[in-house]
Parts: structure tokens; C-alpha cells; sequence
């Protein structure tokens, strides 16, 4: 509290200076420790809006009951996070906010007209209110460069197309709210403490909402989102950067055992490792250790963001995209041979993965002759003998594939006599068996 001083003639002659109180109080800014990277900090819950969601720039947390709804479609402005557990730095914010509260609720201050649009444009200082109430499409106006205190002993209530602004800086402006608070104005600047409740409708919070330094109290944002709270929290709040690895994980396969140890580096363990958003692919787990691993039973990309929290609360956090590819088999195993100008047809199928397949050569080389189609025909006339040594891969409509090596052996034709060349022997052939026969014949009448 500032003191003014007045100089005063006392009645043995000399000048005495006193000093006295004023009704302008000397205003201090609360250190709020871990709770100044929160853009929403809760007691019993806290509850994002649906629909397009809102964006929250700075932490979102709840302690002791760590209950987060509606975070997506809510979300928050990276590397600002969501702390779905009440993990060490929740724990720590809310002991911070608690004191933040007790520190604004010890300055006092002047008093101001419960209903805020009478008071006209306010200056730095610390005031004083009993149930704080802003009507609806009024105007609040913050002018100067200080620090801005607001003690409400009781509820603090921005109507519906309400304004606060000004040319005070939004994160030097402090309301401390001795029940709860609901913010259904169109702008709103500072950091609210709560000691219940905070209700954020559709506007803009500029700012921190801290709720619950009583006994509980939550933060809800009812509605269809399209706002925005915070710009005021520092990110990390004094944490150290966790840095996950590897940065991309290898794709896995249905029916092969899948595995990946996922490792951290920047601070000091032992590390838990969750999922925070998205969903494993079906048959993989993710150890407290970090192990993710398995057998993957379903074809398909997940998208997850896993969290590594240190050991003394802080997170690091990275984004994953999992590919496990289907088994895809080709057939016929083996093709069948040809023979130089015979004409050749073989057809190739995929199974396994998603239809329709699209046949290519990609080692090798098919049979002078013979080509193979994108739908996996095989056919043409062979015109030179010999072996064929060609990977054919078949890729399904999702890009998944299987490569199968075929050998084709060509072999020349059986040479073949022209029609009367071959009656010509024939009768040839007929005419020595007769003449064998006819001297055999003979033979014997000499011999009787």
C-alpha cells in the first residue's frame, strides 16, 4: 500500500512530516510457479467444448482428480500439452495456484461499484469488489502499462456480449475470485484464480483460467468451440526438453511379431511412456517402459502421440504414424514352361491385401516374346529357347506388396516331317518289312 506524506507545523515550532495511508494500494504480481504455463488447470475436472473444439495455448490439467472430456475435439497450441494424468507438474501447479491465490487475496485493495461497466476506464492498482458483475454488451476498459489486481470476494460474472480490454497487457492483469467465475463475455483479459468453478462460454480468453485452490472446482467450456483461451502461459514452465526416439517407426505386418523400444533423452528417469492421443493398431501394447510390441491382427495406419513423463513430472511428447501391411501371396508358386512358337498364357493373382493387384517386373526379364500385363497376364508366342529368370511384384490398392521369383525354361521344338514326307517313310517303311518278310519266307522253303 503506497503512503502519502503531509508536512504539518507543530506548536514547538518545527516542521513534522507525517504519513498516512492512501486509497491507492501498491499492486505485486503473484509468482505462479508450475501453474504459469497452464492455459486451463482444474480441481475436479476439466471439460473442452464440442464441435470445432477449443484452442487452448498453454497446459490443460486437472489435480487431484485428473478427469479431461472433450480433448480433441479441444486442443492445444505445441508444445503446450494435454496432462491426462495428474502427473507430477499438475500436482505442483495447483500447490503454485493456490498460492498465487492466498498472495493476491493478502494486498487488499480499493474498493469498486460491483457492477464494473459504472466504474469507467481503470488504471494499475489492486481493487476490491464484493459479487463482480459485468452486463451484457458493456464494456470494461483496462488502461496502463502496470500491474492490475482484481480481489472479487465472492462470484465474478461476464454477461453475454461483454467486453474487457484496454491497453493493459493481458498477462499483467490478476482476478482473484473467492467462488467461481463464468466468462460468457465476447473478450476477456488476465488470469483468473478461482477458488470453485470457471465456466468459459464462446468467447476469448486472453489470459490463464486457474480453478479450484478451494476444495474443488472445475473448468467447463459448454458450447460448439471456435474460441480460444491463453497466450500468457510459459511452455515447458521451467521443464527440460524431452526428446523421444526413434523419430519414425518401422511399418509391422498382420501375424508377425512386431517390436520397438522406444527411448528418451534430455532428463533425468526413471521415464513412463502412455499413449496420450490416437489408438494402438489392434494386437500392440506400449509398456510403462516404453516396449512397443505385439502381433499386429489388422491391416491399416494409426496415428498416435506418445508421451514420455520424467521423473519428476515433465513430459516430452512425439507423434507416430503406424503402418501394418497385410500378407499379401501370389500365385500360381511356380509358372509353367513354354516351348519356342507355342503360344503361352498364364495368369497371376494377389490375395490377402485389398483388390484390385497391378503386376511389374522388377528384376529380370520375361521370355523373348512374352509379356506380362498390369492385371497379371502372362502371355505371347516364345521365339527364343532358353531360361527366364524374372521377381514379379504384385501391388494391392493401398500400395502394400509381394514380390515372387519365377523361372520359365523355353524349350526349342521337336523337329516334325511335312505330311507326304512322312507318308513316303511310311510306305517305305511297309515295303522293307515285306521284303523281309518274303526272303524269310524263302529261307525256309529251301531249307524243307
Amino acid at each position: 500500500m503506497k503512503r502519502t506524506c503531509f508536512s504539518l507545523v507543530a506548536s514547538v515550532g518545527f516542521v513534522a512530516l507525517l504519513c498516512v495511508p492512501s486509497t491507492t494500494w501498491a499492486q505485486v504480481a503473484p509468482t505462479l510457479g508450475a501453474a504459469e504455463r497452464f492455459g486451463v488447470l482444474g480441481n475436479s475436472a476439466v471439460t473442452g467444448s464440442t464441435g470445432s473444439g477449443t484452442l487452448v495455448n498453454g497446459d490443460v490439467g486437472s489435480y487431484p482428480t485428473p478427469t479431461i472430456n472433450n480433448f480433441p475435439p479441444s486442443r492445444t497450441v505445441a508444445p503446450s500439452i494435454v496432462h491426462y494424468s495428474a502427473d507430477g507438474v499438475v500436482q505442483q501447479a495447483h500447490t503454485d495456484a493456490k498460492i498465487a491465490y492466498d498472495f493476491l487475496a493478502g494486498q487488499g485493495g480499493s474498493s469498486l461499484n460491483n457492477n464494473l461497466s459504472t466504474n469507467g476506464v481503470i488504471g494499475p492498482g489492486v481493487y476490491s469488489l464484493g459479487a463482480a458483475d459485468l452486463p451484457a454488451s458493456t464494456t470494461l476498459t483496462l488502461n496502463g502499462s502496470g500491474i492490475f489486481i482484481f480481489n472479487v470476494a465472492s462470484t465474478l460474472t461476464m454477461n453475454v456480449s461483454s467486453v474487457v480490454t484496454g491497453s493493459a497487457n493481458p498477462c499483467n492483469v490478476y482476478w482473484r475470485v473467492g467462488t467461481s467465475a463464468t466468462l460468457n463475455g465476447t473478450a476477456f483479459i488476465g488470469t483468473v484464480i478461482a477458488d470453485a468453478s470457471i465456466t468459459v462460454g464462446g468467447g476469448t480468453v486472453s489470459g490463464r483460467v486457474l480453478a479450484g485452490t478451494g476444495s474443488t472446482g472445475a473448468v467447463t467450456m459448454p458450447g460448439s468451440g471456435g474460441n480460444t483461451i491463453g497466450g500468457c502461459s510459459a511452455a515447458g514452465g521451467g521443464c527440460p526438453t524431452i526428446t523421444l526416439a526413434p523419430p519414425t517407426l518401422p511399418p509391422g505386418t498382420v501375424g508377425v511379431a512386431y517390436s520397438q523400444q522406444i527411448t528418451t533423452s534430455g532428463s533425468t528417469g526413471p521415464y513412463t511412456f502412455s499413449v496420450t492421443s490416437g489408438t494402438l493398431p489392434a494386437g500392440l501394447t506400449l509398456t510403462a517402459g516404453g516396449l512397443l510390441s505385439g502381433t499386429p491382427t489388422t491391416a491399416g495406419s494409426s496415428p498416435v502421440t506418445i508421451q514420455a513423463t520424467d521423473g519428476i513430472g515433465c513430459p516430452g511428447v512425439i507423434p507416430y504414424t503406424i503402418v501394418i501391411v497385410p500378407v499379401i501371396t501370389l500365385a500360381p508358386a511356380t509358372l509353367p514352361n513354354g516351348t519356342v512358337g507355342v503360344a503361352y498364357s498364364q495368369t497371376i493373382v494377389g490375395s490377402g491385401g485389398t483388390a484390385p493387384y497391378s503386376f511389374s517386373v522388377t528384376v529380370g526379364a520375361l521370355p523373348a516374346g512374352v509379356t506380362l500385363t498390369a492385371a497379371g497376364v502372362l502371355a505371347g508366342t516364345p521365339t527364343t529357347a532358353g531360361q527366364s529368370i524374372a521377381t514379379i511384384r504384385g501391388t494391392d490398392e493401398n500400395g502394400n506388396f509381394k514380390e515372387l521369383s519365377y523361372t520359365v525354361v523355353i524349350s526349342s521344338p521337336v523337329p516334325t516331317l511335312p505330311q507326304w514326307s512322312a507318308l513316303l517313310l511310311a510306305a517305305g517303311l511297309v515295303g522293307l518289312g515285306y521284303l523281309r518278310l518274303r526272303r524269310r519266307s524263302a529261307g525256309t522253303a529251301r531249307t524243307s
